[in-house]
């Protein structure tokens, strides 16, 4: 990698996948995309991104089944998932607590709010990093 922070994306609709692997690439962030939640395990798993942005309706595997395989995994356990949901800000806050995520976006995307929260956990890892130092 190219020292860029690297976002793991998650999204069953490719055309909101093409959109935020663009605009995160413009934002300076390197991605790895999917729409499958057992995929995003195995990039998960792999490529230890810095944060995961995870659509909260995947076909197939569950946000949830994909959180609990993430969170039990050594390897991934710290990554911070943030929830991309249709939800209303209030829904938000007690699905991402009662779910096991570290935040969350709405849909349709605010790029400022999504830059903001990628940031504010891509600043959390850094500190984290560096105490450890």
């Amino acid at each position: 990698m190219n020292g860029q922070p690297l976002i793991l994306v998650v999204e069953r609709s490719l055309h909101d996948l093409e959109l935020l692997n663009s605009h995160l690439g413009i934002l300076n962030f390197s991605c790895i995309c999917t729409k499958q939640g057992l995929r995003a395990v195995i990039l998960a798993q792999t490529h230890q991104p810095d944060v995961i942005l995870l659509d909260t309706m995947l076909p197939n595997l569950s946000a949830n089944q994909v959180i609990n395989d993430l969170k039990h995994d050594a390897k991934t356990a710290t990554i911070p998932i943030i929830a991309v949901t249709p939800l209303t800000a209030t829904q938000d806050d007690e699905f991402a607590i009662l779910t096991g995520f570290d935040d969350c976006i709405t849909k349709p995307y605010d790029f400022n709010q999504l830059e903001l929260v990628i940031s504010r956990h891509i600043s959390q890892l850094n500190s984290l990093h560096f105490s450890w130092r």
